[in-house]
């Protein structure tokens, strides 16, 4: 451990009243230090952060993941993890109605929307720090002082099922991408996520209807749905797509198909269309939090490089710290490729977007219309 720490200042004597502090105070805990600092010690900051215990994380990853996250926290500190897990949205109201009320249960909070995350911090529910290796996560998806995406991140793919393709079909789409599920040759064999799933499935088809991929639009909406045999779910269309049921769907999330890949085997590949849309999962360490010094502990211990490639490697996300190893088993697939430079990950705070998804807006009547859906 003395390896990754900054500087150590008279490291017993702080350990010592850190250790005292934690264990006997009656009020809330108090953190040892506010932010790394010239004061950080990782020492004093780790007995601290065992002498609380434990900690809350609350996150909307997949609870496998997240599980096998905080596992291996606890199995490197002995600090016991308890994971509140749900959606973006629900679990952000949860937050703040906890925050708003001064009765923070969440130690360390990640999710994908920065948005409501800035919010958050606007209201001064998300306490300011930054841990020892921030400078090696992408500024653009990052807060800086306040959260960073150490738990990697996600896209939009095309996916298929090799085993029903033929050889020139998948060239066909791996060349033109979502272009190429306008052939009729595709006709009742794609399924699509219909985009009130999720804002990531609104942004992607924004992206090629309304945003900034050219020459696509409403008529080629009309081209794709010709050929849609389900409308659905991403865990359901990709279900159907193993069983042959479809050949294609998208969006697609890469975590998802990269690990029915690399842990089931299945028979899928894909690609990435150009431009797509990403995800990241911001995190952040409470303001107030039950078990202060354990949230620090842990952000600073997520985003270590060994740390964002293990979460890649068992969550089958892109390890998004740029001195961890990308290990998952899809980066030596012949077929596969990342997503490109062009991806638009800040839609959460494009105006125009958020208005085209309000829900008395024009955006979601007229792609049900154009897909036929009435679900």
């Amino acid at each position: 451990m003395s390896t990754r720490t900054r500087r150590v200042l008279c490291a017993a004597i702080l350990t010592a009243a850190a250790i005292g502090l934690a264990a006997c105070s009656s009020g809330p805990a108090t953190p040892v230090s506010s932010s790394s600092g010239d004061a950080f010690d990782l020492a004093t900051l780790t007995a601290a952060a065992k002498a609380e215990g434990s900690l809350t994380i609350y996150g909307d990853a997949s609870e496998a993941s997240l599980r096998g996250w905080a596992d291996k926290f606890t199995e490197e500190y002995g600090i016991q993890v308890f994971i509140v897990r749900n959606t973006p949205g629900p679990l952000f109201q949860q937050f703040a109605q906890e925050a708003s009320a001064g009765q923070q249960q969440a130690d360390v909070i990640s999710i994908v929307d920065h948005v409501a995350l800035d919010q958050g911090i606007e209201n001064g529910w998300i306490a300011e720090y930054t841990p020892q290796y921030a400078d090696q996560y992408p500024e653009s998806e990052s807060r800086a002082g306040y959260y960073y995406p150490v738990q990697n991140g996600n896209a939009q793919t095309i996916a298929y099922n090799a085993d029903s393709l033929s050889d020139d079909e998948i060239e066909l789409i791996q060349e033109k991408g979502l272009d190429a599920l306008t052939d009729p040759i595709f006709a009742g064999r794609v399924g699509v996520v219909n985009p009130q799933i999720s804002s990531g499935v609104q942004a992607f088809w924004y992206l090629y209807t309304d945003g900034a991929a050219k020459g696509f639009g409403w008529d080629g909406m009309e081209g794709i749905a010709k050929n849609v045999g389900m409308i659905s779910d991403t865990l359901t269309l990709g279900q159907n797509m193993i069983q042959g049921e479809i050949d294609i769907a998208v969006p697609m999330v890469d975590s998802f198909i990269s690990s029915q890949i690399a842990n089931n085997g299945a028979p899928l590949e894909y690609v990435y269309a150009t431009p797509t849309i990403g995800q990241t999962d911001g995190v952040a360490v409470v303001q107030n939090a039950p078990h202060p010094n354990a949230a620090r502990l842990f952000l600073e211990w997520a985003a270590l490089p060994e740390t964002n490639a293990f979460y890649s490697t068992i969550s089958q996300s892109a390890p998004t710290n740029v001195k961890a190893t990308d290990s998952r088993k899809i980066v030596n697939e012949a077929w596969y490729a990342p997503a490109g430079d062009d991806t638009w990950f800040d839609f959460g705070s494009d105006e125009a977007f958020l208005t085209a998804m309000k829900a008395d807006g024009s955006y979601f009547p007229k792609w049900n219309e154009t897909f036929g859906y009435s679900g």
